[in-house]
């Protein structure tokens, strides 16, 4: 268990299948095999960020957010973010509240595009697999990210929703699940769970 008040967290893949390696203040890529994010006090919003790192195309991280509160909103950043070409699937556990600064969505994933066009970067799965009643609530910052996907001018795209209870609110011009503002969102999947998203006005 890693609790997001005692620093900012990377999650990145281990170099064996069902691994990650996890880095906090003083601790390098740590190998984990089941890595749950959680507040100490669920009541109080922490500034501090996790940023999960799949750099190569065949990782493959999974993450627990646990009745996780991050509010970045007085800063440039993302609460969560996705990064790289790899996938990557968050479990939802109890409440999970991600509040993001200026022109940053709620849950980044920012795409990478080839210079063909194509999207490079890898899949984001959203889930609530074990019973425990998941919920995340994400909102863009303002200035037009999205609430889940890309932060402004960022394409968010390819992100599969499998279950748990999700608002997603985008800042100005952002969508509620997919692109930042002045951006686009495709691939975007929901099999299952209680969505609600609202793009932000404009």
């Amino acid at each position: 268990i890693w609790r997001i008040e005692d620093g900012d967290i990377t999650v990145k893949a281990g170099d064996t299948e069902g691994t990650n390696k996890v880095s906090q203040g003083t601790i390098i890529d740590k190998v984990d095999t089941n890595t749950i994010i959680t507040n100490q006090k669920t009541d109080k919003a922490s500034s501090n960020t996790v940023t999960i790192e799949t750099n190569d195309k065949n990782d493959k991280v999974e993450v627990t957010l646990k009745d996780v509160n991050i509010d970045t909103s007085k800063q440039s950043k993302a609460a969560v973010s996705v990064t790289g070409s790899g996938d990557t699937t968050i479990e939802l556990d109890g409440d999970n509240e991600l509040k993001s600064g200026s022109c940053k969505a709620g849950l980044e994933k920012d795409d990478e595009m080839s210079e063909d066009g194509e999207t490079i970067s890898g899949k984001l799965t959203i889930k609530d697999d074990k019973g425990k009643d998941g919920s995340l609530t994400a909102e863009g910052g303002a200035g037009g990210g999205a609430g889940i996907g890309g932060g402004v001018e960022k394409t968010g795209s390819n992100i599969t929703i499998q279950g748990g209870t999700i608002e997603a609110e985008g800042g100005f011009g952002g969508a509620g699940i997919g692109g930042g503002i002045k951006s686009t969102g495709s691939n975007i999947a929901i099999q299952g769970g209680t969505i609600e998203a609202e793009g932000g006005a404009g």
